[in-house]
C-alpha cells in the first residue's frame, strides 16, 4: 500500500513538472504598459500623412492597444501575442478617418485590416504594415 501511495505521489509530481515546464517561456516578459507610435507616411496616390498615438498593455505576451473610440472614424485597435524572442504578428483594426488620409481616398467610416510584423525586446520595439504606403509602428514600455 505504501510502495502504491508512493508511486502515485511520484507520478503526480512528474505530471506537475512537465506541465509547468511546458508553459510559454518567459510568457511575461513583456507584459506592462507600452507607448505606440503609429506613422503612415504620405502615399503614392497622394494620400496625407498621419501620426497615432496611444498606449497598449501586454498580459501574458498577449498585446492589445486602441486609438480613439471603439468603431468610430479614425479608431484602431491593435492586437496579438509577443513571443518570447519577441517577434510578433499583430493584427490592425478599424475604421477609416478622413478621405484625404486614406489610399484611394476611401470613404470615411470604411473598416480596415492590416497584419503588422513586429519586434520587441525589453524596453523597445519596432514593427511595420505593408500596403502600398508602410506604415511604421515604435513601442516603448512606460
Amino acid at each position: 500500500m505504501q510502495r502504491a501511495i508512493l508511486f502515485i505521489f511520484g507520478l503526480l509530481s512528474a505530471l506537475w513538472s512537465a506541465s509547468a515546464s511546458s508553459a510559454t517561456p518567459g510568457a511575461g516578459r513583456f507584459d506592462g504598459r507600452w507607448g505606440v507610435i503609429l506613422i503612415c507616411p504620405q502615399a503614392p496616390d497622394g494620400a496625407l500623412s498621419w501620426t497615432f498615438k496611444f498606449t497598449a498593455n501586454v498580459k501574458e505576451a498577449i498585446l492589445h492597444g486602441e486609438h480613439g473610440l471603439a468603431g468610430g472614424p479614425g479608431w484602431l485597435s491593435l492586437d496579438g501575442r509577443i513571443q518570447p524572442d519577441g517577434a510578433a504578428h499583430l493584427e490592425a483594426r478599424g475604421v477609416t478617418g478622413g478621405a484625404k488620409y486614406d489610399i484611394d481616398q476611401t470613404a470615411q467610416g470604411t473598416p480596415t485590416q492590416y497584419d503588422v510584423t513586429a519586434h520587441f525586446d525589453a524596453s523597445r520595439g519596432t514593427g511595420n504594415w505593408v500596403t502600398t504606403r508602410t506604415c511604421d509602428f515604435t513601442f516603448e514600455r512606460q
